[in-house]
């Protein structure tokens, strides 16, 4: 029987009926009826006749003042919610929309008397000069810096805080929603809440996940499924890392990708932003505070790749929570910083940038073979299994930094950089903390944290298919330069940079032979040794500005405009004993001008 079904299950049940009830008790507040006095402090005080708090609003306010951000207030509504107020907008309609079901509340801290002492409305006047004077007291407050919405975060000391919508959990305890160290968080609908009681190892096991995602034709049915683990367990902690790690799903139709998908949105479920076709404005519009994944399904490549690259661009911001700057209709900027896990997934991978490939996981799936066409997908208890995983994540989150921390020095032995470290740190750190060590050493995985260096194996950066095509900036451009091809003709044919010094080194054509054609793309050939003294070879001068080099990167990273750009910057970052660009001896005449040039010596470029 499924812990879901049995007495832990009844269990759980119990206890979320009880939150639901100690959530409606709290929010079920009857206000006076209008005219009344209100009761404050066991003192009963008449419409209009309260005395200010320190911020010059009446007792117990249902709508709170956070502060001013240029001509905005931001404040809280009476559920929670964080609004924001200009002036021109301050009327009765506004005031009702912050008030909400506590409308009476209003009819008595600001009553209008009519004759006879009748309460005929609220002054809307009185409202709003008690909102801006508090507004002026609390002073600057910044969205984007103090909201925190949906999903997963952390305190002053580090401690785990998990928004679900219309509770907080800090260190797992429930709290209501709203101002906790400094930060603002919102109510929201709600999204799945932790597992109300301790999920044991044999409840985890019992929900059948791991044997969902082992049934799946990964190209590396080892590591896989702890990548996908560990990247829904990152995607519930979101603001809470200090890494947020991509994962990117390859294979062709039939094979299981379309089954993956519903798999991760069944565990997320609520805590998901999802969707097939969109854009980068679209997912930080959707998501604005959020901490919360998203998942971009079918993120093809295709002829004009701008629209996919600008969405991996947003991932790439997103995994080290970097700040962006956006415009908005009223001329007023806006500040976003992303801090959500995206998942995506392709038939075809579009051409991620390298600088992107180091944030990402992917993860191949491959056809099933004959015997296995006509097998059923592993069923899962979706709905209660993301709860667990989130009980696991809570009760665990006291070791996950000494865990990751452990899982980077492994992969560092692996040869992983410090982005490959951050990226597998955190997924092997996560699915550690839902597994933990008994069901590691049960799924036959390095579990003791003395003992992970297998993974270094299993993880080794020079055989991970997403680091196939990456390679340093500065090798890139060389490459570019030298696959490029010269406008001069020889046989019938154009040749490339790269095929025309090879000649040279085959002795095939002369160095005046080769420098004939090298000049229609003013570059340079020369003897190795007039650069450095004992270099053997030939090197290629390549001039740090001009039109004609210009042309060669147009439309690439390396590209610019009017004859400059930056590849002399990116081949300045290659070691000195394959590029020479001191000052002492680049200047090489090409062309009939002298000019500075970044200098490649063919024989130790490998």
């Amino acid at each position: 029987m499924s812990a879901a079904k049995g007495k832990a299950g009844v269990a759980a049940s119990l206890e979320d009926s009880k939150r639901e009830l100690r959530r409606q008790k709290r929010d079920r507040v009857q206000d006076p009826a209008q005219g009344e006095p209100r009761l404050i402090k066991g003192e009963e005080v008449k419409p209009g006749d309260w005395s200010p708090d320190f911020w010059g609003l009446p007792p117990d306010c249902p709508v709170q003042v956070l502060g001013m951000d240029g001509d905005v207030l931001h404040v809280v509504d009476a559920i929670g919610q964080h609004a924001e107020i200009t002036d021109s907008s301050f009327g009765q309609n506004k005031v009702q929309r912050l008030f909400l079901q506590r409308i009476g509340y209003v009819y008595w801290a600001w009553p209008r008397f009519g004759q006879g002492g009748r309460i005929t409305g609220f002054d809307t006047v009185a409202v709003r000069d008690a909102f801006y004077k508090a507004g002026g007291l609390k002073g600057p407050f910044s969205a984007g810096d103090k909201v925190r919405g949906l999903g997963g975060w952390t305190d002053k000391a580090g401690n785990l805080v998990l928004h679900c919508g219309d509770e907080l959990y800090v260190k797992g305890r429930e709290q209501p929603t709203g101002d906790y160290e400094g930060h603002f968080y919102p109510r929201r609908p709600p999204i799945p809440q932790p597992w109300s009681q301790p999920v044991t190892d044999e409840m985890m096991d019992d929900t059948g996940l791991w044997a969902a995602l082992s049934a799946f034709t990964f190209e590396r049915p080892k590591v896989d499924p702890v990548m996908v683990l560990g990247w829904i367990a990152a995607a519930y902690l979101g603001g809470a890392l200090p890494w947020r790690p991509m994962l990117f799903a390859v294979g062709d139709r039939a094979v299981g990708k379309s089954t993956l998908q519903a798999l991760v949105k069944g565990v997320l479920g609520d805590a998901l932003h999802n969707t097939a076709d969109t854009t980068a404005a679209g997912i930080y519009q959707k998501v604005k505070q959020d901490s919360l994944p998203v998942a971009v399904d079918e993120l093809e490549a295709g002829a004009d790749n701008s629209r996919v690259l600008a969405v991996v661009k947003l991932a790439r911001l997103a995994a080290s929570g970097g700040v962006m700057f956006r415009g908005g209709s009223n001329h007023t900027g806006t500040t976003f910083t992303a801090r959500n896990c995206f998942f995506m997934s392709a038939i075809n991978q579009p051409p991620i940038p390298p600088q992107d490939l180091s944030r990402m996981c992917l993860v191949n799936l491959r056809p099933r073979a004959a015997d296995r066409a006509a097998e059923r997908p592993v069923t899962i208890d979706a709905d209660q299994v993301g709860r667990m995983i989130l009980r696991r994540l809570v009760d665990n989150w006291p070791r996950f930094d000494l865990i990751y921390q452990e899982y980077r020095r492994v992969l560092g032995m692996g040869g992983h950089d410090g982005r490959g470290q951050d990226t597998y740190g955190t997924l092997l750190a996560c699915a550690h903390l839902v597994l933990g060590d008994e069901l590691l050493d049960r799924y036959g995985l390095p579990n003791d944290l003395d003992g992970l260096e297998p993974w270094a194996e299993l993880l080794a950066a020079a055989d991970l298919p997403e680091r196939e095509d990456a390679s340093e900036n500065w090798r890139r451009c060389i490459t570019h330069l030298l696959t490029s091809r010269v406008e001069a003709w020889r046989n019938g044919l154009r040749h490339t940079v790269g095929a025309l010094l090879e000649d040279l080194k085959q002795g095939v054509i002369s160095l005046q032979a080769a420098n004939d054609q090298l000049s229609q793309a003013d570059l340079l050939a020369i003897d190795a040794h007039q650069v450095v003294k004992g270099a053997r070879g030939y090197a290629l001068a390549i001039p740090n500005s001009g039109p004609m080099v210009s042309h060669i990167f147009r439309g690439t990273d390396w590209g610019g405009e009017g004859g400059t750009g930056v590849w002399a910057g990116a081949l300045r970052q290659a070691p000195t004993t394959v590029v020479v660009s001191n000052k002492t001896n680049n200047r090489q005449r090409i062309n009939g001008v002298q000019r500075r040039c970044s200098i490649v010596l063919m024989s130790e470029l490998g």
